[in-house]
């Protein structure tokens, strides 16, 4: 003969199991979250450094990728400004330092856009492209002027 436990009394023992595994856990720790109401929390903008209008100056110029894109970089009174050609002709962002050949793009609504940009230099000096680490990926460009 078979022996079977009753479903109820196996349900009893199983409440009673996680029960007991409960209360010897050890609390979580209480995490505080925003309010809905409280606006959100504004990023860190990143550490940006001053460079030699001769240094920018080497980077301004054409740059092309995949698909057609474009870009035009240029030097307006010591910043160096990148724009899209023939996708958004309207709108500059520009490029701020954090060393040498690497940049972070400042975006139009005056916080740090998350692109971050490094150049492709050579040893003598010359400027052979870039790339931009997006939300979409990596994007390489050559520059070809």
């Amino acid at each position: 003969m078979r022996q079977a436990f009753h479903p109820g009394l196996f349900l009893g023992a199983v409440i009673l199991l996680c029960t007991a595994w409960l209360a010897a856990r050890p609390p979580e720790p209480v995490v505080e979250s925003l309010a809905r109401n409280s606006p959100r929390p504004r990023m860190v903008d990143p550490a940006s450094i001053e460079l030699d209008t001769a240094i920018l100056e080497r980077y301004a110029g054409k740059y092309e990728g995949r698909g057609g894109f474009t870009i035009e970089l240029t030097l307006r009174n010591g910043k160096l400004l990148a724009q899209s050609v023939g996708t958004m002709p309207s709108i500059l962002f520009e490029l701020r330092a954090t060393s040498e050949t690497e940049f972070f793009v400042w975006g139009q609504n005056g916080v740090p856009s998350g692109v971050d940009i490094e150049f492709d230099v050579a040893r003598d000096g010359a400027v052979r492209g870039f790339a931009a680490n997006t939300e979409l990926g990596l994007i390489e460009v050559k520059r070809v002027r």
